[in-house]
């Protein structure tokens, strides 16, 4: 019942791909009904040449042997190519469908499988369904045909004896399916292990620097191999298994031949049975083990996809992010936290804690506290990312889960302590807020973001191509196009995370002129630990250990505010 539901699930995606596939099996029944039809002349030609001594047509077999093979051939390569281009195409469409489902997945539910569990899940085990897909959808539909074809064959030509040959068949069958079990859960493991890899892989490129300083060679390298072990050893368990399958059908092929050998000789010597009708027999019987150690290694095929699938559709099945038909504005009034508290696990304290907290529109807001205080945690619940456990959130007096969750979001402008850019041009990367933005627009932007003078004095300029997460640029340069892509989108509500820590003093003086020409047209939020950076803003939230422990302007928490002093004389010692 699982094999069923799995390939109804994959005959599922086979839909835009319908008139191939049925060409395909056109031509898979055409190099079969060839097969067929040359064991079938076995008899007629045997007998008629040979034994009635017609020896004048002998010149034209080898001509009809060509003939049929070479048919046989074209159809063959025709539907191996016509079923290659549908297993492409349905393997392509499902990584089309799991990237999108990735990105309508809460992210706590990414954060849980880790990036490398997720990143070999949409690449390496939908790699490793395609070319199983393609040889087995070819070899299931064609290899049945033949294999009934020639069974259609032997019946007809002597019914008991080709009995006697499929005696062996349950064997085979509840050999394959026993094997198949295993390959299905050797394939799931080996798939785990890929993501395992994928996972350290991940974690390496980018904590290389602290991993060359820390000199941990030995204990990454060990734990890396440890991961190697486990993909080796499942890998050879589905070959094993894979390869056992067809070494059944080869055994079993022996004793068919030698029962069809044994019982159609006792027929002969009978005169039962005539050398051209055994001979055709035994060929046609043959020939169908051939085709049943396709088919039987075809299912252990079918099961080794079916481990990697489960894997796949545990992510189809993970929620997705749920919003509600209101479509959002920007805040009048503002954003109200009413008695919130959330935490990233059940498992983990409670990273904010009983928060009541008004945010008001087009005002300049600092959040600021010691590390881990909870303030990206804070602003992460504005936009959705996370939803608080206890206690709502309101904009303008609608609570944010009423709002349709992608239009929640354009409000939203973001500028992290690490920015994140694409493996694109610097112009795309900017781009990506509004694509319709033009060239006065985005040089404009990158101007208030003092990102246009290195960016022009790059080889290609606006096109220069950025390496994977920006890493050719510099962490100021890439916190500069940060900014530089929220200017250009403008959105009613910024949100900056340590958004100049890595910006010398004069480019920051001068992005927070620019950000003072946004002032009370925009909600601007500031998370940072320098305090100079907010000391202009309308209002500073002072959290701690998870609480908003005050608020009130730079010259009131001096006043009230014996952490906000200690904070604030810290910073001056530094």
């Amino acid at each position: 019942m699982e094999l069923l539901f799995f390939l109804k699930r994959i005959l599922h995606y086979l839909k835009p791909f319908w008139k191939k596939f049925l060409l395909a099996l056109f031509f898979a029944f055409l190099a079969s009904a060839l097969t067929g039809f040359s064991t079938w002349a076995i008899k007629p030609i045997f007998n008629y040449v040979f034994i009635e001594k017609h020896y004048e047509y002998f010149k034209w077999i080898p001509f009809f042997l060509i003939l049929i093979f070479t048919l046989m051939g074209c159809f063959s390569l025709l539907q191996a190519y016509l079923m290659k281009s549908v297993s492409t195409g349905v393997v392509n469409l499902i990584r089309l469908n799991l990237f999108k489902k990735c990105l309508s997945i809460p992210v706590h539910y990414l954060t849980k499988y880790g990036e490398g569990q997720t990143i070999s899940r949409v690449i390496n085990d939908t790699s490793h369904i395609e070319p199983i897909l393609g040889d087995n959808l070819q070899t299931f539909f064609k290899e049945t045909l033949t294999v009934l074809i020639l069974l259609g064959v032997a019946f007809y030509q002597k019914w008991d004896l080709t009995l006697v040959a499929l005696l062996t068949i349950p064997i085979i069958i509840f050999g394959a399916k026993g094997l198949g079990i295993k390959t299905r859960k050797a394939r799931k493991l080996a798939q785990s292990a890929t993501g395992e890899l994928t996972q350290k892989m991940n974690e390496i490129t980018r904590g290389i620097k602290e991993i060359k300083i820390s000199g941990s060679y030995e204990k990454l390298s060990s734990l890396f191999l440890k991961e190697l072990n486990k993909f080796y050893r499942w890998s050879l368990k589905i070959t094993k298994y894979r390869e056992g399958s067809k070494s059944l059908v080869d055994i079993m092929a022996g004793f068919g031949g030698a029962l069809v050998i044994g019982y159609g000789g006792f027929l002969i010597i009978k005169g039962a049975l005539s050398p051209g009708a055994f001979l055709s027999i035994l060929t046609a019987i043959l020939l169908i083990f051939n085709p049943l150690r396709k088919l039987a290694r075809s299912y252990t095929g079918l099961k080794e996809i079916q481990g990697a699938w489960i894997r796949i559709q545990e992510i189809f099945e993970l929620p997705e992010e749920k919003g509600g038909t209101l479509k959002a504005f920007a805040p009048s009034k503002g954003f109200l936290f009413k008695d919130v508290s959330f935490k990233y696990s059940p498992q983990l304290p409670l990273a904010l804690e009983k928060i009541d907290l008004f945010i008001p529109a087009n005002k300049v807001i600092a959040l600021v506290g010691p590390s881990g205080a909870g303030k990206t945690t804070l602003v992460s619940l504005l936009p959705r990312f996370y939803d608080p456990q206890e206690g709502d959130i309101f904009l303008d007096n609608t609570p944010l889960k009423e709002f349709d969750i992608l239009s929640l979001r354009t409000l939203f402008g973001m500028v992290l302590q690490e920015p994140f850019l694409f493996n694109l041009s610097i112009w795309d990367n900017l781009i990506m807020v509004k694509p319709s933005a033009t060239k006065e627009e985005v040089i404009s932007a990158c101007k208030l973001a003092m990102a246009h003078e290195f960016i022009e004095k790059l080889p290609q300029g606006y096109e220069s191509i950025l390496g994977e997460n920006g890493l050719s640029l510099s962490g100021g340069e890439k916190q500069r196009l940060a900014l530089a892509r929220v200017f250009l989108k403008k959105p009613p509500v910024i949100i900056l995370d340590e958004a100049t820590s890595q910006l010398d003093s004069l480019t920051e003086i001068a992005i927070h002129q620019a950000l003072e020409r946004l002032r009370n047209k925009h909600t601007i939020i500031i998370i940072a630990h320098r305090l100079s950076t907010v000391k202009k803003a309308d209002k500073i939230v002072l959290l701690n250990k998870g609480k908003v422990v005050a608020e009130g302007t730079h010259e009131e928490l001096l006043e009230k505010s014996p952490l906000y002093q200690e904070l604030y004389k810290t910073f001056h010692r530094e």
